[in-house]
């Protein structure tokens, strides 16, 4: 099965949603991943930062904002570059000259780019990307091996939730009937947008990072390949890598032995999709 076109949907999400607002909340979002007790700004600093699935380029984007000195931008997908083009082009005066900002078509289970940005990245940055790539584990061994000694590894992995076996199978039918796409796109992003305000009391469908709800729910229901974890099988696999975990601003419950109640319970818990959005992970290298 061919994997979803993220891009197309980060294409939509660069052309429609994202303005000034947008980018400062994405770039509010990359502060909170600062360990604690250091200096936010002087954390992104001078620094080489490697965005892993870069999609949309908004968190690329938002490091040359934050003093980055170099910025290293890769996705599988080519449509995902045109975002990023898009994106960086509308808004190229806000880019500091001296940035160095490079951007390609790339996949991280691929050894050879591996080896070429090998111990390159200060800080390495895959927000909700490597479960996405059909070998979840290499890819974050892989992720782990741009990161220098003392650098930081910032990814973010989907929770293992009571739903997660049953949205899989959703997003297989999904990318089997290319066909339904729209109308399903359409009916779920609704529905989403609707929950989303009826929760919030507001029509306001912006969330944290910058994201948009509507096109957070397409990049949800058609986000194949999937594979999740709970919170400490990733911590210990990393930290079995040379890794420390110093802060985990999202930690979800493990759901892996969950049980229904019912019929109805079963039906509401996996439209809500409850705990299945990403553990988020701050990791230090120490070998």
């Amino acid at each position: 099965m061919k994997m979803f076109r993220f891009g197309r949907n980060w294409k939509n999400y660069v052309k429609r949603v994202v303005n000034e607002r947008v980018i400062e909340e994405a770039k509010n979002s990359l502060l909170k991943y600062v360990p604690n007790n250091v200096n936010a700004f002087e954390f992104y600093k001078d620094k080489v930062f490697i965005d892993v699935g870069c999609g949309s380029g908004i968190f690329s984007l938002t490091a040359c904002l934050l003093g980055c000195k170099e910025v290293i931008s890769f996705d599988i997908q080519q449509e995902s570059l045109e975002a990023l083009n898009i994106l960086r082009e509308k808004y190229s005066y806000m880019i500091p000259g001296e940035v160095k900002w490079k951007a390609f078509v790339g996949d991280i289970l691929d050894d050879d780019l591996v080896k070429n940005l090998y111990e390159k990245g200060d800080i390495v940055y895959s927000w909700g990307v490597l479960h996405h790539t059909g070998d979840m584990y290499k890819a974050i061994s892989n992720v782990g091996k741009l990161v220098k000694k003392d650098g930081f590894l910032i990814i973010a992995i989907y929770n293992h939730s009571r739903s997660s076996v049953y949205w899989k199978k959703i997003k297989e039918f999904y990318n089997q009937h290319r066909l339904l796409q729209p109308i399903l796109g359409l009916i779920y992003g609704s529905y989403a947008c609707l929950g989303y305000a009826l929760r919030r009391k507001t029509l306001n469908l912006y969330r944290e990072r910058g994201m948009h709800i509507f096109y957070d729910a397409i990049d949800w229901i058609g986000g194949y390949p999937y594979e999740y974890a709970c919170f400490e099988e990733i911590k210990n696999f990393v930290e079995n890598l040379g890794f420390s975990l110093i802060k985990a601003p999202t930690q979800l419950p493990c759901e892996k032995n969950y049980e229904f109640n019912s019929f109805f319970h079963k039906t509401f818990s996996i439209l809500r999709a409850a705990n299945s959005g990403c553990n988020e992970f701050v990791f230090k290298k120490n070998v």
